[in-house]
């Protein structure tokens, strides 16, 4: 049987830490993605964020090297309302703002459209709009990199159309390939079209069907990693978004196991 080449630039895996499991986390070593500033009901309590922001700073790390999940839940800056675009304004702003004092280089963004939507109009308006707007927003925050998320995207085509539009700025994809696997697209077209424009990936499990943050590797998971993994651009970062640290280690010992041996 032959075997692929083994990756020659070992990846580096952060993960979502949560106050509670927080020495544990930074013992780890690892970069962070931070998730606790995409909710709404967290947002409303300024006192609760500013508690939050001190207690990761206070751990003590280099945060150069992170990452946060910015507001998703009904952010539409493409929309043709103004109100609408106003308030998804709002949002990301704010979180921005929070990156910006935590010091993390990027800030993580979903496409939000309606996916099975093929009216040219509103298809071509999203690219548009979203190109219009997120080059007006880095200009605003030049220390902040936007990553642009699928979300339940049936195809890769307008996230790679909007990306191949934003080639030279700090813009790029962070492909989410448990997302993918639950698409109408096969994985490794997500892969091919979004490649050119990746710096940053989101992995764990799931059945197919289901988005269910599963560590890699669970016997539920229809993901095939030896086929997956090799094919991640080198020295792009890694995510394993799962919402434990049980289950981050239990993602870490499976991707060991497949690193120490010869991908088939």
């Amino acid at each position: 049987m032959n075997k692929a080449k083994k990756k020659e630039t070992k990846m580096i895996y952060s993960g979502i830490p949560d106050l509670e499991h927080l020495e544990e986390w930074t013992a780890l070593g690892v970069p962070f993605e931070y998730d606790d500033f995409m909710y709404p009901g967290i947002l409303e309590q300024k006192e609760e964020v500013d508690r939050r922001v001190r207690a990761y700073l206070e751990a003590g790390r280099d945060t150069s090297r992170d990452t946060l999940h910015g507001p998703f839940l009904d952010i539409t800056v493409h929309s043709s309302d103004r109100l609408i675009r106003e308030a998804s304004d709002y949002r990301l702003r704010q979180v921005c703002e929070i990156a910006m004092r935590m010091k993390v280089r990027g800030m993580i963004v979903h496409t939000n459209f309606i996916p099975n939507f093929y009216e040219p109009t509103y298809r071509q308006g999203w690219i548009d709009r979203n190109e219009e707007y997120f080059r007006r927003f880095m200009e605003d925050y030049p220390d902040i990199d936007i990553y642009m998320e699928n979300m339940f995207d049936e195809e890769p085509d307008l996230l790679a159309a909007l990306a191949e539009r934003m080639q030279g700025t700090r813009f790029s994809v962070c492909l989410d390939i448990a997302h993918a696997n639950i698409s109408k697209t096969d994985v490794s077209v997500w892969q091919k079209l979004c490649d050119p424009y990746v710096s940053h990936y989101h992995i764990n499990d799931n059945d197919g069907r289901i988005d269910a943050h599963l560590p890699l590797g669970s016997e539920e998971g229809t993901l095939d990693w030896r086929q997956v993994l090799p094919t991640l651009k080198p020295g792009v970062s890694v995510l394993i978004e799962v919402n434990s640290l049980e289950k981050y280690k239990k993602s870490r010992e499976y991707l060991s196991l497949l690193e120490n041996s010869s991908y088939e």
